[in-house]
């Protein structure tokens, strides 16, 4: 009997004392250029001592983990447990898992990641799709609603304006917070504002304007280049080359011109989607023609570039090039890759190399008529005196 009460004793006293782990799973704050990741495990609270660890990845065991011995601190006892994973790995639909487990219990703990992803913002000035709605219902006020969709960077101001008036905004004027959207290249706003007057204030004589003024840094205006031909004049057709580069954003116009003419049906042209590198856009526009057509003495073609980022007074950026000036252009333009100052240097080493080859020819023709000189001296001289030997 003494033995049964003993071991009930001993049982309950250990249920009393004997606790399972609480895990906390803990993860490294490093390097964002490191390719591993450590993981921790933590397990905090259990007795006794005794406590052992499990890792796994979608239900797959993982082995290669390392196991510290616990420390006591008030009766209970502390843990961890690491492991070194790729930064690949990290995925949220398959999340690590750890499991500290005891006579008491498990403690289980899951690492859910998700990728950190820099916030992007848009660079440059992004002008909004402006509407303008108006609503009377035939009662005492009129109101008219501008919204600005899809604008960036955040800042912004809405104006009326009344027959060309600016109206005060704490008159009629209410003005709604700026709604974000994210998208694949940044993120853009929404907004909008109201205007309410007194019914007696809209007549026919009187007209309202909302304006929207985006607050940023316009996007750079395009590089135009023409490029001459590369064909042989012996080629029957020849192709023209416009080159549109570092422009933002990405919506860009181009068409070709025949003397001062829009290019017609006898001429095919095509212009290439935009790609982006380092923040700005280039495309390309082509013109085909035959070599007759490029021939005319007095034909020049033109290349018109439309871009939001051109000011109100130069509408479109203009190149053109002809038959007969293609000549200059070629040197520019075939190589825009290399400096100026690259052809300076070469066109100065090719005159100094020109002046160098100047120099011997000189001195081998004043040579050659002295020796000649001499030659006619000696045969006149032997002529006169025959008995005479030079």
């Amino acid at each position: 009997v003494q033995l049964i009460f003993f071991l009930l004793f001993s049982f309950f006293s250990f249920l009393a004392t004997s606790s399972k782990p609480t895990v906390f799973p803990l993860m490294q704050c490093g390097s964002e250029t490191a390719n591993t990741v450590t993981l921790g495990c933590l397990a905090t609270g259990f007795s006794p001592s005794s406590v052992t660890y499990a890792w796994s990845k979608a239900g797959t065991a993982l082995t290669d983990f390392i196991q510290y011995p616990p420390v006591e601190k008030s009766g209970v006892y502390t843990g961890i447990s690491q492991i070194k994973v790729n930064k690949e790995d990290l995925d949220a639909k398959q999340p690590f898992k750890c499991i500290a487990s005891n006579t008491a219990g498990d403690g289980e703990g899951i690492f859910i990641v998700t990728r950190k992803t820099s916030a992007k913002s848009y660079k440059y000035l992004i002008a909004p799709t402006l509407k303008v709605f108006s609503s009377c219902d035939g009662g005492e006020e009129v109101s008219f609603s501008c919204f600005a969709k899809d604008f960036a960077p955040k800042q912004y101001e809405f104006k009326w304006l009344k027959n060309d008036g600016v109206i005060p905004h704490d008159t009629y004027v209410d003005q709604t917070p700026a709604k974000e959207k994210k998208t694949e290249n940044g993120t853009l706003y929404s907004a909008a504002s109201f205007l309410t007057v007194p019914a007696s204030e809209w007549t026919q004589d009187t007209k309202y304007v909302c304006e929207f003024k985006g607050k940023g840094m316009k996007g750079p205006r395009p590089s135009v280049f023409m490029l001459p031909p590369l064909e042989h004049t012996r080629k029957e057709m020849v192709t023209l080359s416009c080159y549109v580069k570092d422009f933002y954003p990405k919506e860009v116009y181009v068409s070709w011109l025949v003397d001062d003419e829009k290019a017609d049906s006898k001429y095919g042209f095509h212009t290439t989607k935009p790609v982006e590198n380092q923040g700005s856009y280039s495309a390309y526009s082509q013109l085909s023609l035959s070599f007759e057509q490029w021939n005319k003495s007095d034909a020049v073609f033109s290349c018109v570039v439309y871009h939001e980022s051109l000011t109100n007074t130069t509408k479109a950026i203009v190149r053109s090039i002809g038959s007969k000036t293609s000549q200059n252009i070629n040197l520019v333009n075939l190589n825009m890759n290399i400096p100026e100052t690259y052809f300076t240097q070469w066109s100065d080493a090719l005159e100094a190399e020109k002046d160098n080859m100047a120099e011997p020819a000189l001195t081998f023709i004043l040579l050659f008529l002295i020796t000649l000189l001499f030659t006619i001296a000696t045969t006149a001289f032997k002529v006169m005196n025959p008995h005479v030997w030079i």
